[in-house]
């Protein structure tokens, strides 16, 4: 296998693109980069959805475990997999120290009242929460305490956004991630079973005041604004995490970790 070098390569230009919304949007496509995330990947349910694997040997063979997975993807069959010089390689991605390797992937698409219905377990709302590393930690929290969907009202910030996913570390594998147009699904949530919980400083209610053994749909709010006005009338109970009077609020990837262990601690602890 010949490596790629000319940066005006059609494959180096599509994964760049993916580098920006508006070109993953148009291709339904974005990348996963790292060794360990692209072993996970081939292990996993998710090699179905890989539209080629990309990859730099010199880099590749100068990192732990780069040997082993070069390896993996040179003996591969049924996928796509091609090899690019170290500087174009780096040139494709936004990493400043990338690992050699990343996996370019088809967007999943899901509906969102199918999946709230054919669902047993929590599930997470995002109202325009902003930050890409909240986003990453909330979705590692959602896989350490077992809630596999969450969807994101419009404005919400882009998890396929290259820094997002870094920062989730494989966690979009496991995770329905649901971008929704309007707010029609929390009547769905509704007739569903689900109560609404968003979490607000104006309430004395807290988390003892939440019966667990339901089924929830925790809305987690905008860094600097918190759940919007809309929302809130949606919600069937609003609550907040009791704290000392030291600090006004928690960052919300925090409080969000809080409320799913919780949730998660009352059915396995």
């Amino acid at each position: 296998m010949e490596a790629i070098f000319s940066k005006s390569n059609s494959n180096v230009k599509f994964v760049r693109s993916l580098n920006e919304k508006k070109f993953r949007v148009k291709n339904n496509a974005f990348y996963l980069e790292g060794i360990k995330v692209v072993n996970e990947i081939l292990d996993g349910n998710k090699a179905i959805d890989i539209m080629f694997i990309a990859y730099s040997k010199s880099i590749l063979i100068n990192l732990n475990g780069g040997k082993q997975i070069l390896d993996r993807i040179i003996n591969l069959r049924n996928i796509k997999v091609l090899e690019f010089d170290e500087n174009t390689f780096r040139y494709m991605t936004d990493t400043v120290t990338p690992q050699g390797i990343l996996a370019v992937m088809k967007m999943p698409k899901y509906n969102v009242d199918e999946e709230i219905k054919n669902n047993t377990k929590n599930i997470v709302v995002l109202d325009k929460v902003q930050d890409l590393g909240n986003i990453g930690t909330i979705i590692r929290s959602c896989n350490a305490f077992d809630v596999d969907i969450v969807i994101c009202t419009p404005s919400t910030a882009d998890v396929y956004s290259p820094k997002a996913l870094r920062s989730t570390m494989g966690g979009i594998l496991n995770t329905k991630i649901i971008y929704v147009n309007d707010l029609s699904f929390f009547e769905t949530l509704s007739n569903n079973g689900y109560f609404i919980v968003s979490t607000s400083l104006e309430t004395s209610n807290t988390l003892k005041d939440i019966d667990f053994s339901k089924k929830y749909a925790f809305v987690m709010g905008n860094e600097a604004s918190g759940v919007s006005e809309e929302v809130f009338n949606k919600s069937d109970i609003l609550v907040k995490i009791p704290m000392t009077d030291k600090i006004e609020s928690l960052n919300v990837g925090v409080a969000t970790s809080i409320i799913l262990y919780e949730q998660y601690k009352s059915k396995n602890i």
